[in-house]
């Protein structure tokens, strides 16, 4: 089997053959496989464009029989198929909330054969663990914000209805033709009101994932922003260094980690790098409680370095928006590094501009108030965006969430 661009691809025992009609949507091909599902290249009929549908099919739980039919291979793990697909659902419902150029879009969610499929915009592009392998590293401020700074800012939106996505890695962040990165697989995403989840479901990334996802019970690492700070912080790593940071666990007893800012650069300086050293400590409590002080803290110590980018305003559709199609991407005319766009310089100069008249207001009004210092902390920049204050007036994600 071909997919659209000529890309030979071997399907799964389980797909849907192509020419399957699923309502208004005809399967072409197979676009990837995961552990949880396949991941199709289709043709809406209605608006005559290509998408990507994604099955619902744990393959160690169920099979394809009868034609289309998805059935539970074991009676006794329905409830584990059951709980995995309402995982499913629920995933498209948190991305549905969302209309944000990092995050990947639903279009529409369908039950159909006894299992669920989330129909999306068909991404074309190239994962940030394939340019790390073809030799891509971040070798300037602008080459790691232009990167970093869409996918926080995304981060920002799904945090301010506290829910996070645990799964951050360098294979869930596709780069699309225009460098824009979009943060894919929501499919571990859980919300803190969400109770009853199965330990089992949850897949652990070496290297990405914090030592509170190790852990089921302690309060002590209880998961909030600062897990996904440290997953985004290990991606950052990887772009610099081409290299994993060693995996969380193995560092409470012995931290042999060696820091990113011993890696700095006159381009890339340690002041920065720094701040992602912070965003991978070990322990939660070590690390940037949230979003917005993370992004203030990164513009903070570029100041003077760099020109900033803009996250990009829009994503245009090619590749299926799931981790599962990576196998089959079409790597895209990607320069050394995302850089040059005039849109991200002019966005700079206006944030500096931003950034410079706040706080000489800031200063102005403290001084009006009797002299006293005015408010610790950088002034609120790119990662805001989204973010919902707490009833009692402090910053919406500084206090642990369970």
């Amino acid at each position: 089997m071909a997919n659209e661009q000529g890309i030979a691809s071997v399907a799964p025992m389980n797909a849907l053959p192509a020419g399957t009609r699923l309502q208004e949507y005809l399967i072409r091909s197979v676009v990837g496989e995961g552990g949880f599902g396949i991941v199709y290249l289709a043709h809406d009929t209605m608006l005559d464009c290509e998408v990507a549908i994604k099955e619902y099919l744990p393959g160690s739980l169920a099979t394809r029989s009868d034609g289309a039919q998805v059935t539970v291979r074991l009676a006794d793990k329905r409830e584990l198929f059951v709980k995995g697909m309402r995982r499913f659902v629920n995933e498209a419902h948190i991305l549905a909330k969302f209309k944000h150029p990092a995050l990947v879009s639903v279009l529409r969610l369908l039950e159909a054969n006894g299992t669920a499929y989330m129909v999306m915009p068909f991404y074309r592009g190239q994962t940030l663990r394939e340019m790390v392998r073809g030799g891509f590293r971040a070798k300037t401020t602008e080459d790691l914000f232009s990167l970093l700074l869409p996918v926080l800012d995304g981060l920002a939106q799904i945090h301010s209805v506290d829910c996070y996505h645990r799964d951050i890695s360098s294979d869930n962040i596709l780069i699309l033709k225009s460098g824009a990165p979009v943060l894919l697989d929501f499919g571990a995403a859980r919300h803190t009101e969400l109770s009853g989840e199965d330990p089992t479901t949850i897949i652990l990334k070496p290297g990405f994932a914090p030592i509170e996802q190790y852990s089921n019970d302690d309060d002590e690492l209880a998961l909030g922003p600062w897990t996904d700070l440290y997953a985004t912080s290990a991606v950052a790593y990887l772009l610099v260094t081409g290299s994993m940071p060693t995996v969380s666990v193995a560092r409470i007893m012995k931290d042999t980690l060696r820091p990113l800012a011993s890696f700095a650069t006159p381009d890339l300086p340690a002041s920065v790098l720094k701040v992602v050293d912070a965003g991978l400590a070990v322990k939660p409590r070590g690390r940037p409680q949230n979003v917005k002080v993370y992004v203030q803290s990164l513009l903070k110590a570029a100041e003077g370095h760099a020109p900033i980018p803009a996250p990009p305003r829009d994503a245009p559709p090619g590749r299926a928006a799931a981790s599962q199609g990576r196998g089959t991407a079409v790597p895209p005319s990607l320069p050394g590094a995302p850089r040059g766009n005039a849109a991200v310089v002019r966005w700079a100069v206006l944030l500096a501009a931003l950034l410079v008249l706040a706080a000489a207001v800031l200063a102005v009004l403290s001084g009006k108030e009797g002299g006293g210092a005015g408010p610790s902390g950088a002034l609120p920049g790119a990662g805001e965006t989204g973010m919902a204050a707490r009833q009692d007036g402090g910053d919406p994600a500084l206090s642990p969430k369970a």
